[in-house]
């Protein structure tokens, strides 16, 4: 918030420089513009994103800061003179330069867009495709080339305060020319990128690969709004899709996603057109798992031969979870009995015979209840879910209690701790979700400050270790030309991730004091770990609860339609062992008390048939389960349509 407002009122201080007009002024005014965008930038700011729909992004930041610089020369000097002349040509050929060098860039990856196909973990060196130009050249460089102008602003500064003509000449003639050597260094790996194979050739080698392969189960995934935010429904099954018997691939359609895939040593195609991927041959290919219902699943839902499985991204009463759709899928696998009566409950949706029971494989790593508070301090987690698609959909607690439910916890007569883990989309698409989604964080802060006469964070000792293991996680990610680490498998390299992520994670908790409030926006700590940190869950009606159940211990949901408990339990089948909690949160002091006092915890009981209810028994594991399901569906793929192999494809028996 400081930089931002520095960054504003740096703005507004070059105007008044001009004005006056001030040397001076304007020279530390664009001196602390200059300084709070690096900053800005360096720290990744939620306010660049307001900043640029506010119309205010950075080339057109830099485009005022120019035009006040011209305009500052035209108040101090005459409007024909040298100094006017000498920035105004060094600026139109900096902006031809910029312009060239980022036409250039778009080209190189309207190009390379054109291939048919990306890949993971399969070995298509074979096309020789050639790499990108280096990193250096590539990344961020709207920023790098934009920052360019400092020398010829700095000299037309200098020719204004001494009247001596070299600083504004040898300003604007460094800027041209490494602008100009810029452009000639990116020239040679442009050219280089460009020469790639046609698209039959591509194809052909990525059939061979799949081959030797042999995939036998797919994971598929298609979106149209892909962020980070999105691909939770495909990380979520990547343990569980390694673990199967059967020989997995992950099918992808938008190339952001890869962006976001999670570390796995399962391999990852990338096929955007429809009319390619209609090309790629899996002869063994008889089961395809789909989490989430999209329009270019038909793509893939027309292989006759395939056994099409709706397996979805998450198991609550949302009305997403029993879809009229999913009627399109040959099976639907669901936690437990109380996916099965979802489904069941819609008329003419589906059949009895599509629905399996496979649990949840993703929640083995859940502590259960041990029947008392077992953190050093009672803590709350308040996992609420975000604001949907619609407000008909919208079942989030976050705006019309969410601040009033935290009020009411840090005024609790027990001190508590509060964990506040929201859906990644919260704020989204309602404004109010996000102010009171703020407002929240600023009442934890806020009381962290209280107790410990301080901004809570991690010690700088922790906070270096966890910037070590950043960096390192970010260099395993990276592949290609800018991996450190080249050599490695897929396999490897995700084992390497996942004890990264899993040191970082035990680092987190113990690097913060017991008593501190938590707000986990990151990926790390994950969901799973912080219920593993918490006494008792309060959220909304989503998956969140759903998997909380696995642990057993208490919990509330938000009643926000007002209706009779009963009724309200009857209609969300999660609440039925559930402490209520209406808009006003009249019922928390139920539900803290089952916490505190497990004697007096009445939904214990409950709970438990609630969990093999919602998520199946414990034996046989979920993972069992979900591969016991894989291979059967597979083998009645391989009845209803035997193996046919390609005539051109060669494959050892």
């Amino acid at each position: 918030m400081l930089i931002s407002s520095a960054l504003v009122l740096s703005f507004i201080g070059m105007l008044v420089a001009v004005v006056m007009p001030s040397l001076t002024l304007f020279a530390g005014s664009a001196a602390v513009s200059y300084l709070a965008d690096l900053m800005l930038h360096s720290s990744q700011s939620p306010t660049l994103e307001r900043l640029r729909d506010s119309r205010f992004g950075l080339t057109i930041r830099f485009l005022i800061r120019q035009f006040l610089l011209l305009a500052l020369c035209g108040s101090v000097t005459d409007i024909d003179s040298f100094v006017v002349q000498m920035t105004s040509v060094g600026l139109l050929l900096l902006f031809a330069l910029q312009l060239a060098y980022g036409a250039l860039l778009k080209h190189v990856r309207k190009k390379r867009q054109e291939l048919p196909y990306t890949v993971r973990g399969l070995d298509v060196e074979a096309l020789g495709i050639r790499r990108m130009p280096h990193p250096f050249l590539m990344n961020k460089h709207v920023r790098k080339t934009l920052h360019l102008d400092v020398p010829l602003f700095a000299g037309t500064l200098g020719t204004m305060a001494t009247d001596n003509w070299r600083y504004v000449t040898f300003g604007g003639i460094i800027s041209v020319s490494v602008a100009y050597l810029a452009l000639l260094a990116l020239v040679p790996g442009a050219r280089n990128a460009l020469i790639l194979p046609s698209a039959d050739e591509a194809i052909d080698e990525l059939n061979e690969q799949l081959a030797h392969y042999r995939p036998q189960v797919a994971l598929y995934f298609t979106f149209a709004a892909i962020s980070r935010d999105f691909m939770y429904q495909v990380n979520m099954w990547l343990e569980s899709l390694e673990a199967l018997d059967l020989r997995p691939v992950i099918v992808l359609r938008e190339r952001a996603t890869l962006n976001y895939l999670d570390a796995t040593g399962v391999p990852v195609i990338c096929v955007p057109k429809a009319e390619f991927l209609a090309r790629v041959e899996m002869p063994e290919l008889r089961v395809c798992l789909y989490p989430g219902n999209a329009g270019k699943n038909v793509h893939m839902l027309q292989r006759a031969e395939v056994k099409h499985v709706f397996i979805g991204h998450g198991d609550s009463d949302k009305a997403a979870s029993s879809n009229r759709v999913s009627k399109v899928f040959d099976e639907i696998w669901v936690a437990g009995r109380a996916g099965r009566d979802r489904y069941e409950r819609i008329k003419h949706a589906v059949s009895h015979h599509q629905i399996v029971e496979v649990g949840r494989p993703q929640l083995m790593s859940l502590h259960r209840w041990t029947g008392r508070v077992a953190q050093p301090i009672p803590t709350v987690i308040y996992a609420p879910t975000w604001e949907g698609w619609t407000d008909d959909a919208c079942y989030t607690s976050v705006i019309p209690a969410g601040e009033q439910l935290i009020e009411a916890l840090l005024s609790h007569e027990r001190r508590l701790r509060i964990i506040y883990k929201p859906h990644p989309l919260t704020g989204t698409r309602s404004p109010a979700a996000a102010a009171a989604h703020r407002r929240i964080i600023a009442l934890l802060e806020e009381d962290n400050a209280r107790r410990f006469g301080r901004r809570i964070s991690n010690s700088k000792g922790a906070a270096r270790k966890l910037a070590r293991i950043d960096k390192r996680i970010a260099e395993l990610s990276e592949r290609g030309v800018r991996s450190p680490y080249p050599d490695l498998t897929e396999q490897e390299r995700t084992a390497r991730i996942r004890r990264s992520r899993n040191q970082a994670g035990a680092l987190y908790w113990n690097a913060i004091p017991d008593e501190a409030h938590h707000v986990v926006l990151d990926r790390i700590p994950a969901l799973n770990d912080c219920f593993n940190h918490s006494d008792l869950l309060i959220g909304d009606m989503s998956s969140v609860v759903s998997d909380f159940v696995a642990t057993r211990k208490p919990y509330a949901i938000f009643n926000l339609e007002g209706l009779p408990d009963q009724e309200f339990r009857n209609e969300q089948r999660t609440a039925s062992a559930s402490y209520l909690l209406d808009s006003e949160c009249n019922g928390l002091s139920e539900a803290l008390d089952a916490m505190l006092n497990p004697e007096r915890d009445v939904m214990a009981p409950y709970r438990e048939q609630l969990k093999d209810y919602l998520l199946g028994a414990d034996y046989p594991p979920s993972v069992v389960r979900f591969n016991a399901a894989a291979n059967a569906l597979y083998e009645r793929g391989l009845r209803d349509f035997p193996i046919e192999y390609p005539e051109r494809v060669y494959v050892d028996a």
